[in-house]
C-alpha cells in the first residue's frame, strides 16, 4: 500500500516537472517568434516555477497527511513512535538489570 502510495506521489511530482518543461518550450517558442520579449518570457517562467513548486509541496503535503490517516485507522505506529518506544524499552532494561 505504501508502495502504490509512493508511487502515486512520484508520478504527480513528475508531471509537473513535465508541464514545467513544456511550459518552458512554450515561453521558448513564443520568445523565438517575437510575441515575447525575454524578460517577459523569463518572468512568467520564474512566476510559474514558483507556482509549481508550491503547488508540489501542496500535492506532497495532501499525500503525506492521507498515509498518516490511513496508517492511524489501521492501527499501525509511525517510526517516529516505534523509536521512541524502542529508546522506552532500552531504557526499562537498563533500569531491570542489576
Amino acid at each position: 500500500m505504501l508502495v502504490a502510495l509512493r508511487k502515486l506521489l512520484l508520478a504527480g511530482l513528475g508531471t509537473l516537472d513535465l508541464t514545467e518543461e513544456k511550459a518552458r518550450a512554450i515561453f521558448n517558442d513564443l520568445t523565438a517568434r517575437g510575441e515575447l520579449s525575454e524578460k517577459e518570457a523569463r518572468e512568467l517562467i520564474a512566476g510559474w516555477t514558483k507556482k509549481a513548486g508550491e503547488q508540489r509541496a501542496k500535492l506532497q503535503e495532501q499525500i503525506e497527511e492521507g498515509v498518516r490517516r490511513t496508517l492511524n485507522k489501521l492501527g499501525l505506529v509511525s517510526r517516529a513512535d516505534f523509536n521512541a518506544l524502542a529508546a522506552r524499552v532500552t531504557e526499562l532494561e537498563k533500569r531491570a538489570t542489576p
